[in-house]
């Protein structure tokens, strides 16, 4: 399963945050089945079907490959119910959207504004919003209006035709309660105007104006999906239950991997995008 954030890490942006070892292949998440156990390794066989993230402090032994070490406090068992490519796409992007819902303490009868609703993080946090009965005002293109409203969208502001602000004020006139940000730039500070006292901006990519919205009685987090093994588990009984689904996933052969990062570069993506062996 890729990420916006592993092709920061191909173009370099990452150079100077954690160790880079080469030659790198990029690339933290990923479904497969156990072939190997280092050493002191409990609680799993030989077999053993599991998915989740590689867990190292380091770049370089990615997933885009035949096989690749995780560690056993990023990975779950993966339900037979759930497919491989379903699995891959959810260790970052679903924990990251798990994560900003807690982090916002949604509940029933919130009026929530997702930026990025579309996109990997926006497709499971709008179903997860929607879950605790939150309204949801999705933002997104035109082209995605009826992805967003599959997914639990209770109305779709469409970014291209005008000033989102005053379209998400005029279906909120009251306010709303929770601005989750998966995009970033200057309409996040102008909808978080539209925040009610007591109420939450989270943000994905750093676009939450912590101390600024705190004066204003408004609870502010930049989050990241830090992947464990309880909140795979979590979010894996959901998809087993049915309470959540899959996001529209587009799969690549592993020889077009390069195509597949540019792709998930673009910060156009709806779903998730997953390479296949």
């Amino acid at each position: 399963g890729l990420n916006p954030f592993d092709n920061a890490v191909i173009q370099g942006f990452m150079k100077d945050q954690m160790e880079h070892r080469l030659p790198l292949i990029p690339g933290t998440d990923a479904s497969g089945t156990v072939e190997a156990l280092g050493e002191g390794v409990t609680g799993w066989s030989i077999g053993d079907a599991a998915f989740g993230s590689v867990g190292k402090m380091y770049f370089g032994e990615g997933t885009p490959a035949e096989f690749a070490t995780m560690s056993t406090g990023t990975i779950a068992r993966r339900p037979v119910s759930v497919e491989h490519a379903d699995a891959a796409a959810v260790p970052v992007a679903g924990v990251t959207a798990l994560t900003m819902v807690e982090a916002a303490s949604v509940s029933d009868g919130d009026v929530v504004v997702v930026i990025g609703a579309t996109g990997g993080v926006g497709s499971y946090l709008v179903q997860l919003a929607a879950r605790r009965g939150a309204r949801v005002l999705a933002m997104s293109s035109a082209a995605n209006a009826e992805y967003a409203q599959r997914l639990g969208a209770a109305e779709v502001v469409d970014y291209g035709a005008g000033d989102v602000v005053e379209a998400v004020r005029s279906l909120a006139p009251d306010g709303v309660d929770v601005i989750a940000d998966m995009h970033g730039g200057d309409d996040t500070a102008r909808l978080a105007e539209l925040v009610r006292s007591g109420g939450h901006v989270v943000s994905a990519v750093g676009g939450a104006d912590e101390e600024t919205l705190k004066a204003r009685g408004i609870e502010a987090a930049n989050v990241s999906g830090r992947v464990a093994t309880a909140s795979l588990e979590t979010l894996a009984g959901m998809l087993e239950r049915g309470e959540i689904e899959s996001p529209g996933i587009r799969s690549y052969p592993l020889a077009d991997a390069a195509e597949a990062f540019e792709q998930v570069g673009s910060g156009h993506t709806r779903g998730k995008i997953v390479v296949v062996p």
